[in-house]
């Protein structure tokens, strides 16, 4: 089977979860966008990591003055949130303009380094959208990194399950070069919200 047709299946599976959570659990009004999170919190911190092509990824380095990044922080056996948000990005990525589209790095920055290796990312990642670059690293940097940017994480171990899982935070950040942020978007915003968001800053 081809990635091609693994991205599609899995994308189908994505919509039809997403689909479902939406019906039971979002409300029907549009969601605002949040342009200062987190009670306050506004400045976050660059960060080297490693790529899930096994490369460094230097933020302060990588990310040009004028260019944004989309920060989202998740793991690769996450069951329906991080393949929605995932795909999400994907559908944001394909509906901007070139020009804007490449002023973008998205990133999924995992929480579970643990499994997520860089083996792990690549055999992940690729299948929502070639743009978007996978990060890990060792335990004390995935660590520092989540505290510095006030990320929720926690292990959770299920008697009912042979492997833990996580529980998280799901915002997507729209960070500058300067690691300063200029919106974080949830959940229930929909691509058309946040293309709209990205077009007033790019």
């Amino acid at each position: 089977m081809t990635i091609k047709y693994i991205r599609y299946g899995l994308w189908a599976l994505v919509g039809l979860a997403f689909m479902g959570f939406i019906a039971f659990n979002l409300p029907q009004d549009e969601a605002p966008l949040s342009i200062q999170p987190l009670a306050g919190f506004n400045q976050g911190t660059h960060f080297t990591l490693t790529t899930h092509q096994g490369e460094s990824f230097d933020s302060e380095s990588k990310i040009a003055e004028g260019e944004y990044a989309l920060l989202f922080f998740g793991f690769t056996h996450c069951p329906v949130i991080c393949p929605t948000e995932l795909q999400k990005v994907a559908e944001i990525l394909d509906g901007l303009s070139a020009d804007k589209a490449d002023k973008i790095h998205p990133l999924f920055i995992t929480i579970d380094p643990e499994r997520d290796t860089v083996e792990t990312l690549q055999n992940y990642v690729p299948l929502f959208h070639d743009d978007i670059m996978g990060l890990t690293g060792t335990v004390d940097d995935i660590h520092k990194t989540l505290d510095d940017w006030k990320v929720f994480y926690t292990k959770v171990d299920d008697p009912q399950f042979t492997e833990y899982t996580m529980d998280h935070s799901t915002y997507l950040y729209l960070v500058d070069h300067t690691m300063t942020i200029k919106a974080l978007y949830r959940m229930k915003n929909t691509p058309e919200q946040i293309i709209k968001s990205l077009n007033s800053f790019i």
